[in-house]
C-alpha cells in the first residue's frame, strides 16, 4: 500500500470509557489491541464525574467541585500513559451526568466506531441494586461495543465432549470402545469446540454426529 493509499484510508475512533478504577485496565489494555490493528485509529477516553441525581447540600456541592477539579488532572495522567504505549492522537473528555448516558453521547459527538468499557462483573442482588454500566451502554449504543473482561479461563469447566467427531474420530471411538474419543489429530489440548481443518474438508461427505 503506497502513502496516497493509506492517506485516504478513514480514520477509525476508539471510544475508552473510564472509571477512574479497576476496571479500566482491562478496557485500556483492549483499546490498545484495537489501535494496534488499526493504523489511523484515535483514541478518545471519557471519564464521567457524578451522576445526574447528584445531591444538592452544601457539604456535596463541595464534594463535586473537588472531583470536577482532579478529574482533568487524572484524565492527563492517564493519557499520558497511553501515548506512551501507543503511538496515536489521545484525547480525554471529562462529562457531568449518569456514566452510560455521558459515554452514549460522547461517542455520537465524536463519531465513534467502538466503544470499549470495562465492567464490574456484578450478579445477583449487587446488580440488581448498583445496575451495570456496560449493560446501559450495550443497550443504548449506536455503534458497537466491546466489554472489557481480563481473560481468565481457569475457573472455566472443560468440554468432556466436542460434536461432531470427524469420520477418524468415530473410527478410534469404536475401535477402543469409546476409551478414546479423539483422532490423533485432534487429541491434542482439548479446550474448545471441535475445529476441521483444510484437509477435513475434503472428507465432509463422509462426516457425522456422534
Amino acid at each position: 500500500m503506497n502513502s496516497t493509499q493509506a492517506s485516504n484510508e478513514p480514520r477509525y475512533t476508539i471510544l475508552v470509557a473510564m472509571a477512574f478504577d479497576e476496571t479500566d485496565a482491562a478496557a485500556l489494555q483492549e483499546a490498545a489491541r484495537l489501535s494496534a490493528l488499526r493504523p489511523h485509529s484515535e483514541l478518545h477516553v471519557v471519564h464521567s464525574v457524578i451522576e445526574e441525581s447528584a445531591v444538592t447540600a452544601t457539604e456535596g456541592l463541595v464534594e463535586v467541585d473537588g472531583r470536577l477539579q482532579e478529574a482533568p488532572k487524572e484524565m492527563q495522567r492517564r493519557i499520558e500513559g497511553l501515548q506512551a504505549a501507543i503511538p496515536r492522537r489521545v484525547v480525554g473528555h471529562v462529562r457531568i451526568g449518569s456514566p452510560a448516558r455521558a459515554i452514549v453521547q460522547t461517542a455520537a459527538d465524536i463519531d465513534a466506531d467502538v466503544i470499549v468499557v470495562g465492567t464490574h462483573q456484578r450478579r445477583g442482588l449487587k446488580k440488581m441494586v448498583l445496575g451495570s454500566v456496560a449493560a446501559e451502554i450495550v443497550q443504548d449504543a449506536h455503534c458497537p461495543v466491546m466489554v472489557a473482561i481480563p481473560k481468565d479461563h481457569s475457573a472455566a469447566a472443560r468440554s468432556e465432549r466436542v460434536d461432531p467427531p470427524c469420520p477418524d474420530c468415530v473410527a478410534v471411538r469404536e475401535r477402543t470402545d469409546h476409551q478414546q474419543l479423539w483422532c490423533e489429530q485432534h487429541s491434542h489440548g482439548y479446550l474448545k469446540p471441535h475445529v476441521y481443518e483444510p484437509s477435513d474438508r475434503a472428507r465432509t461427505s463422509l462426516m457425522s454426529t456422534y
